[in-house]
C-alpha cells in the first residue's frame, strides 16, 4: 500500500493506493503538474515492506530527478 504526500506553501494533496504502474504512473503526473504550478514542492511517501521494490523500480528515475532539481522528497517504509 502506497500513501503519497504532496505537499506545496498553500495546499496538501493525499494520494492512497496500492504500488502498481498505473497508480505510480498517474502521481507522477501529478507531481509534475504541481511542480510547474507550485514551484516548492515537498513529497512524502509511505510504503508497506512488501512493496519497496516495486516502488523504487517505478519511481528510481523520476523521484532521483525532482530531488536533484531541490524537491524535498521523503521515502519511509512503514513498520508492520
Amino acid at each position: 500500500m502506497l500513501h503519497a504526500v504532496i505537499r506545496t506553501d498553500n495546499d496538501a494533496f493525499h494520494f492512497f493506493g496500492e504500488v502498481s504502474g498505473y497508480n505510480v504512473q498517474t502521481l507522477q503526473q501529478h507531481v509534475r503538474h504541481t511542480v510547474r504550478e507550485a514551484g516548492a514542492v515537498r513529497l512524502q511517501f509511505k510504503i508497506d515492506p512488501e512493496d519497496q521494490e516495486v516502488f523504487r523500480a517505478s519511481t528510481a528515475r523520476w523521484l532521483s530527478q525532482l530531488a536533484s532539481d531541490g524537491t524535498v522528497v521523503e521515502v519511509a517504509v512503514r513498520p508492520h
